[in-house]
């Protein structure tokens, strides 16, 4: 069973395959749906392959946007400069590019992307005749219908997402950011108006005969009103929470699914290394026989999100798969604070400062292998001055810690308690 990582830069990259994932997918610039966000370019991407090499872990390129014919002369010219990269598979989506690729470089594993909504077994068929190596099955399949699959198509690689955040369209082919800012999530430039607040307006009934029309005014852009319908229901909202299948991974693996993908290139490092550290537990767990640790369910909550659900793995979402409460994620029990750089001293490390740490503050140590508990006693600049507080963007500073261990794990992340 394979863990598969986000990788939307270098660092995370290299952060999720140091916290126990066996491969990680990375966009190519602008042929992948976070083009926006993506911050590989050709060298980057050719040092993390090296990286994950090196570690015998592997690295998928992500070239899934569904491409317009003014894309098309670009892909060609840039294919043969991805080759060089000697990449494990490539994960796209569109039938074009697809038959572009498997054209030239027929020995390029093709891994059909989520954005294809895969989802039945003669779907699966198609693509294995045309090279597909892999499908990465889409997240509205229930866990019977991926066994289905499995069974009539035994021979295709299953790949099926099992944590991060859940589009209100199927599988991410939304058209709202492309109607409200004039951004096409297909494209890669989705602007997550779905995540954002709005108000209800009516309209002036005296100046509308025999109804009421309501309208929606986005906060961002005050002023700026949509139409909208309303049943004796509401009006519905689409902020979903995010998915969460941990204490499921057995089933999957029953169903025939062989690689475990978590969602999250524009996600902070410490999301990549902090889930993959806790993927990568229960993934070992199973494997080993052992039963489902349910305190990984208490790890999994300390990094950031919109409240978990299951997705339609055991049926059709009810209500309580949409977040009501805020866009934004919130529904955690740790705020990260900073990345361990360099080597440690006993009870000392320098800390790259992601957010405000005090004197005083009571921090958790994740490494690699461990985890530790402790309190910030003294802090020190890069100017060897004290301080009683360390900031976010203002450089390296020297934490002394009251902690449980004489030295602190290379590539740890500190978080606020």
């Amino acid at each position: 069973m394979e863990l598969l990582m986000p990788a939307g830069s270098l660092e995370k990259l290299e952060y999720a395959l140091l916290y126990g994932a066996d491969a990680v997918y990375a966009g190519v610039p602008f042929f992948s749906l976070r083009a926006r966000e993506n911050e590989f370019n050709f060298e980057d991407l050719k040092k993390g392959i090296e990286f994950a090499h090196q570690r015998n872990r592997k690295v998928y390129l992500t070239a899934n946007i569904f491409a317009r014919n003014l894309k098309l002369k670009p892909f060609t010219e840039a294919l043969p400069k991805w080759m060089e990269l000697n990449a494990d598979a490539m994960i796209m989506s569109d039938p074009g590019l697809i038959s572009m690729v498997k054209e030239k470089y027929p020995e390029m594993p093709i891994h059909l992307s989520v954005q294809a909504n895969c989802m039945n077994w003669q779907s699966v068929k198609f693509w294995q005749s045309i090279g597909v190596s892999r499908i990465i099955l889409s997240r509205e399949l229930r866990v019977s219908e991926i066994k289905e699959i499995k069974d009539k198509v035994p021979d295709m690689e299953l790949e099926a997402f099992v944590h991060g955040s859940i589009c209100i369209a199927y599988s991410g082919r939304c058209l709202l950011s492309h109607y409200m800012s004039y951004r096409d999530a297909n494209q890669g430039v989705c602007d997550n108006s779905c995540r954002y607040g709005y108000n209800v307006h009516a309209y002036d009934p005296e100046k509308v005969k025999n109804q009421t029309e309501y309208y929606l005014e986005d906060l961002r852009d005050p002023g700026q009103f949509y139409q909208i319908d309303e049943d004796e229901n509401g009006t519905y909202i689409m902020n979903a929470k995010d998915l969460c299948l941990l204490e499921n991974l057995a089933e999957l693996k029953e169903a025939g699914v062989i690689s475990f993908k978590v969602e999250g290139r524009t996600k902070s490092v410490h999301y990549a290394a902090h889930v993959a550290k806790i993927y990568r537990q229960a993934i070992d767990d199973l494997q080993d026989g052992k039963p489902f640790n349910v305190q990984l369910l208490d790890e999994i909550n300390k990094v950031a999100n919109r409240g978990y659900h299951k997705g339609f793995l055991m049926g059709q979402p009810s209500h309580e798969a949409q977040n009501y409460k805020h866009s934004t994620s919130r529904e955690f029990t740790q705020k990260f604070a900073g990345l361990v750089v360099g080597e440690s001293e006993p009870n000392q490390v320098k800390v790259s400062v992601r957010n405000k740490i005090r004197v005083g503050d009571l921090v958790e140590i994740i490494g690699p292998k461990n985890n530790h508990h402790g309190k910030v006693t003294k802090i020190v600049t890069s100017k060897n001055e004290n301080t009683d507080a360390a900031h976010g963007g203002a450089g390296e500073y020297l934490l002394s810690l009251d902690c449980d261990m004489m030295k602190i794990e290379p590539h740890s992340l500190i978080s606020l308690l």
